[in-house]
């Protein structure tokens, strides 16, 4: 049977359980992305103190980052410290789903993986290792036999007295054993259609900014009602993504820290703050162009009819019509002469830059990076 094909149950070792004890700290950090150095700054900015915290990394720790090969060797080595438990993520299984038939279009497409740097460490040429990619697997997982039964192991949900952690999602009407253990490490946009749950629920997989229209932030979105915590920050993902670390305690989300790669800059000039009219996110970035004004277009957004401008570079016209290149927010945030910024992207005349975890716009002009 195909292992993608959704029709297969929960097997022995993709639930497991966790004891937390009463008053400890529980940090959960997802997807990482295979970037071992900016893990460790998370970990630092966290104090995570081994033995003392217990940590859960709720998948993807591989795929998109140039480390990958260290990242899974870092993650390996975390594995045995005491109250660490790591998930499976939709972006690490590809060394162990030997059989998913959409594997080669993946390899081909994305470059930064586990699967190219175990090629060329075993000096596996590109092109061979596409003409027969399946059977690539298996010569690499006899390769790295010890990488291979470590993601082939992962669980896929991790459950204790007051927590539920999965990588993408959980269905609340059905228990954990008898979830689908696909939707678990791969269904988007969860948060729209989820239901409530006894326990808080940690997730990753889709960027928790996608679920705020009226502003974007890239720190976790807490759903109190309904427990739910979506903690991605879009890290490899999102212009401006960041590496989120969700600090729990005795069932509650207490906060977060948040560690980031964008180079930094200076502010040269101060700006008055302009709230944000605007928060688009993927997929949702259809526009219709209405007036052209120098380096910026006024748009049309398709989905809600309101109204903005844009760096004109961003607006881009494609085979079925006008789309936005990249989620945008129009939010212009407060600076003051010398403030030290991230520097996400430059479109044009203008610099999408970071403040805390919020990104927004400034004249180019207006920066120095540093």
């Amino acid at each position: 049977m195909d292992p993608w094909s959704k029709r297969y149950p929960m097997a022995p070792g993709m639930l497991r359980n966790a004891e937390f004890k009463p008053g400890q700290r529980v940090l959960a950090i997802s997807d990482i992305h295979g970037c071992k150095a900016l893990l460790e700054r998370l970990l630092n900015k966290l104090d995570y103190r081994p033995g003392t915290d217990a940590l859960v990394l709720a998948g993807d720790l591989l795929t998109k980052g140039e480390a990958n090969m260290a990242m899974l060797d870092f993650a390996m080595e975390l594995a045995r410290l005491p109250d660490v438990h790591i998930l499976l993520g939709n972006c690490d299984g590809m060394n162990d789903e030997a059989e998913a038939p959409w594997l080669p279009v993946f390899l081909d497409r994305q470059p930064r993986q586990l699967f190219w740097e175990q090629c060329a460490a075993q000096g596996i040429d590109r092109a061979a290792a596409l003409a027969d990619a399946h059977g690539t697997i298996q010569t690499l997982c006899r390769a790295y036999p010890k990488q291979a039964a470590f993601l082939a192991g992962l669980p896929r949900i991790l459950e204790s007295e007051q927590y539920y952690f999965a990588h993408a999602a959980m269905d609340a009407a059905l228990p954990p054993d008898k979830q689908d253990p696909v939707e678990v490490i791969t269904r988007r946009g969860f948060l729209q259609t989820a239901g409530r749950f006894e326990r808080l629920l940690i997730v990753g997989h889709y960027p928790a900014c996608n679920y705020d229209l009226t502003e974007c932030r890239l720190s976790p979105y807490y759903d109190r009602e309904r427990k739910i915590l979506c903690i991605d920050g879009g890290n490899r993902v999102k212009t401006g993504g960041q590496l989120n670390g969700a600090v729990l305690q005795d069932g509650e989300y207490l906060g977060c820290e948040w560690v980031d790669e964008l180079p930094a800059a200076r502010v040269l000039h101060p700006q008055a703050e302009k709230p944000a009219t605007v928060n688009i996110n993927w997929p949702s970035y259809e526009v219709q162009p209405l007036q052209w004004q120098g380096g910026l277009c006024r748009c049309r957004h398709e989905k809600t009819g309101r109204e903005f401008s844009a760096p004109a570079q961003l607006v881009q016209q494609t085979e079925t019509g006008w789309r936005l290149a990249d989620d945008y927010t129009d939010y212009r945030p407060p600076l003051q002469t010398g403030q030290r910024v991230g520097l996400a992207a430059r479109a044009g005349d203008w610099a999408l830059i970071k403040t805390g975890d919020r990104p927004g716009w400034v004249p180019a002009e207006w920066l120095q990076q540093e």
